[in-house]
């Protein structure tokens, strides 16, 4: 059983300055960027691409993000007005590590989205920081436990997490009628992965 750490609301880890609640509201920043180039791309009527297949969302006067990527899966989905899950993963990557190995695990579990009911979009937006941030949309919560269900996912968690990340942030919402209704994510939980300690330093921030 892995040990965790409850973290309660407005309280940073000591000397896990990672953890601190200012961060999280950059993180939430950056996932309502992708919610806007996600709205913008499933517009009534706006040329979206095939499902399944990688489209580059131009996103405009940014300093802080250089480029955005979204996998639309479910165009028709994103357009409706339910209310959707999400997923939103920011982390530090360790600078002394070849990125190949992510790079070649990302592309590979992009492939397998369409398999995966429920996974609606993949979204990434590049920082300033040379890191990236990632969003994923799902219809519910049960379509969250299929996709921890791949094994290209759980070897990506168990083996490539550890290796080319010091820090994570795993953030878990909802978002209130979906795309459509225009509102903020609703953030319910965080959990925080510190990489660099043995064994690895884990805690969680529950908010709703």
């Amino acid at each position: 059983m892995e040990d965790w750490i409850t973290l309660p609301p407005g309280i940073t880890a000591e000397g896990r300055p990672f953890t601190d609640p200012a961060h999280t509201e950059q993180d939430l920043a950056a996932i309502e960027l992708m919610l806007a180039g996600l709205r913008r791309a499933t517009a009534a009527g706006g040329a979206v691409g095939p499902a399944g297949r990688s489209t580059t969302l131009a996103l405009a006067g940014l300093a802080e993000a250089r480029a955005h990527r979204a996998v639309l899966c479910d165009p028709r989905r994103l357009r409706g007005g339910q209310d959707l899950a999400w997923v939103g993963f920011f982390a530090e990557k360790r600078r002394d590590r070849d990125p190949a190995p992510l790079t070649a695990a990302d592309d590979a579990l992009i492939a397998e989205l369409p398999r995966h009911p429920g996974i609606l979009s993949y979204s990434s937006l590049e920082l300033a920081s040379g890191d990236w941030g990632n969003l994923i949309l799902l219809a519910d919560e049960a379509a969250r436990e299929h996709w921890r269900t791949s094994a290209r996912h759980a070897h990506a968690v168990r083996e490539l997490a550890p290796a080319h990340y010091a820090v994570v942030r795993l953030h878990r919402g909802v978002l209130p009628g979906g795309l459509a209704g225009g509102r903020r994510p609703e953030l319910r939980q965080t959990r925080y992965y510190d990489y660099r300690a043995e064994p690895v330093w884990r805690a969680e921030r529950t908010l709703g």
